[in-house]
Formats: structure tokens, C-alpha cells, sequence
């Protein structure tokens, strides 16, 4: 008799318990995609409001989207992943934020994060961070966000995968899910059909169109004087910037293009770094301790570009 109570204990937590997985699983994979009612902005990114300047076009490292909100909704899932996103693939996409009801926008940043368990503190992403931004503390390592700007070469060199997240200069679709509550997710998705990436760009104008080469500073051929190509410092001159770590920054000296003697990006050796930016920028008080006190005028900037895009400025000779 005890053996039978036993048994039917076992087949009634098992079905129970398939019972719950059939529920779990349920909410969590979607059954229905719905596309054209998410979408992302092309060109020059957001960015915060200057008391001097004004907003500053070009500054988040963010992709702005726009979608059909969702009557009744609570919050919104948004993902992200090198491959289109369906209802089969959704759980392996790349989680980008959560954002709080009512909205039908929102800036979404690009960010890596270190996984902690699979981490084997090996140290390579500390060894290859172009802005000093990981160092391995405890057994694992830790990323410093005010320092990091989404590069991605923790991501490459990393043996394990233990970095993951988004980056610059990799093409990414996007979907977004409307939760009713924590446990409540809609049925259908929202997907783009296109895919987008961040990059660096240094732009002919800033503000006035007719004022090209920005700052200046490259009118007169001179390379030296450019805070993003050359590293100058001594007991006269005030220190200027660090300079491309790759020599991925040109000017166009012959000229080829148009204005004469501007400054160009090399798509093929940029590593999205953003050193470029900051100095142009004088970002974290490089070149100068007032914020406000900006030597150039934010030429480069970050812009938002479709999958396949090239470029539209001068090649490198």
C-alpha cells in the first residue's frame, strides 16, 4: 500500500512539475512576429543638452528606436543580434535594456559586460583594452564603465566568451517585447528587418555649413597640429591628446577630396576605440580641466549607419 501511495506521489509531483515547465515556457518564448512598427534612426546619435552649445549631436553611443507602443503594457524588453531575430531565436538575443511604460522611444546604449562564472581571470582584456578600462580583481574581470567605450577587443580576445553585450562597428537587428507584468509577456514580438551599426565619423561641418574643417586646426596641411593624429608634449606647448593608438587617422594632405586638409577615418584599421572623440571632444578633462572650455568643435562624432554601409569620404591613398 505504501508503495503505491509512493508512486502516485511521483506521478502526480511529475505532473505537476511538467505541468509548471509547460507554463514557464509558455510566457517566455513568443508564437508571433510583427515587423515595420520598430524602427531605428540613421545619422549622428543624440546626446545631452549644453548650457553653452546646446544639444550635442553625435554624442551618446546610443541607437535611438521608436516603436507602436502597447496598450496596457508595463515595461519593454529590448534585444539585439547579429542574426534576424525570430521567435525561435529571441531568448538567445542579446538583452540591450528594459523601459518603463508608457514610451515609444528610448536611447539604447551599446555596452559590454564580463560574465563572472565562465571568467578565468586570464587577464587578456586587460592586456589589449585600448582605454585602460579592465583589470582583473578577485578572479575575474571587472570593467570601469566612466573609462570604456564599447570597442569590443575584450570581446575578441576573450577565450572562454566571457564578455558579451554590444559593441561598435557590428551590424545588429533589434526586437522589443511588451511585458504586461514580470510574469507576463506578449505573444508577439516587434523586429527590425534591417540591421545597424555605431561608428566614428568625422564630420565636413559643425554647425554652420559654411564654416568647414571644424576647429581649424587642419586648414594649413600641418598633421602636428591635430589633437587626434600626433602626440606632442613639452616644457612650451600644452599637452595635446594620445593620438589614434592604430594609426587609423589621415589627412587628406593632397588633397582628394573636399575641404582640402581634412581629417579622415581609416575604416580598415579603426578599432572603434573612441580616443579620437574624446580628444576631439575634450571629453574627461584631457586637454583642458573646465568642461566647458572645449578647444575643437566636436568634429567627430558618433553616427548611426545601416548594415553594409561604406563610406562616403575619401580613401586613404
Amino acid at each position: 500500500m505504501k508503495k503505491r501511495i509512493i508512486v502516485l506521489l511521483a506521478v502526480v509531483i511529475l505532473a505537476s512539475a511538467t505541468a509548471c515547465l509547460k507554463e514557464a515556457e509558455g510566457p517566455v518564448n513568443p508564437t508571433g512576429l510583427v515587423s515595420n512598427t520598430l524602427t531605428v534612426n540613421e545619422g549622428f546619435t543624440v546626446g545631452a543638452v549644453d548650457p553653452v552649445w546646446g544639444y550635442m549631436i553625435g554624442e551618446f553611443s546610443a541607437f535611438t528606436m521608436r516603436w507602436t507602443e502597447v496598450e496596457n503594457a508595463q515595461y519593454y524588453e529590448i534585444r539585439a543580434s547579429e542574426a534576424p531575430i525570430t521567435t525561435e531565436n529571441w531568448q538567445e538575443a542579446t538583452h540591450m535594456t528594459i523601459v518603463q511604460a508608457p514610451a515609444d522611444s528610448a536611447n539604447v546604449f551599446v555596452q559590454v559586460e564580463v560574465q563572472e562564472e565562465p571568467c578565468i581571470a586570464c587577464g587578456l582584456c586587460e592586456q589589449v583594452c585600448p582605454m585602460d578600462a579592465i583589470v582583473v580583481v578577485g578572479g575575474v574581470a571587472v570593467i570601469d564603465y566612466d573609462l570604456c567605450t564599447a570597442c569590443g577587443q575584450c570581446m575578441d580576445v576573450c577565450p572562454v566568451d566571457a564578455i558579451t553585450g554590444t559593441r561598435y562597428a557590428k551590424d545588429y537587428f533589434f526586437g522589443i517585447r511588451a511585458f504586461f507584468g514580470e510574469e507576463n509577456p506578449a505573444t508577439d514580438i516587434s523586429v527590425t528587418e534591417g540591421a545597424w551599426r555605431l561608428i566614428y565619423y568625422n564630420n565636413y561641418y559643425t554647425y554652420n555649413p559654411s564654416t568647414p574643417n571644424s576647429c581649424g586646426l587642419c586648414t594649413d596641411g600641418d598633421a602636428s597640429a591635430c589633437y587626434i593624429i600626433t602626440d606632442y608634449a613639452d616644457g612650451t606647448e600644452v599637452f595635446c591628446g594620445y593620438g589614434c593608438p592604430v594609426d587609423a587617422i589621415w589627412q587628406d594632405t593632397l588633397p582628394i577630396g573636399y575641404p582640402p586638409n581634412m581629417i579622415y577615418i581609416d575604416y580598415d584599421e579603426c578599432i572603434s576605440c573612441g580616443q579620437c572623440l574624446l580628444e576631439c571632444w575634450n571629453y574627461q578633462q584631457i586637454i583642458n580641466p573646465d568642461p566647458y572650455a572645449y578647444t575643437g568643435l566636436r568634429s567627430i562624432k558618433r553616427r548611426v549607419v545601416p548594415a553594409g554601409w561604406v563610406t562616403d569620404q575619401p580613401l586613404r591613398p
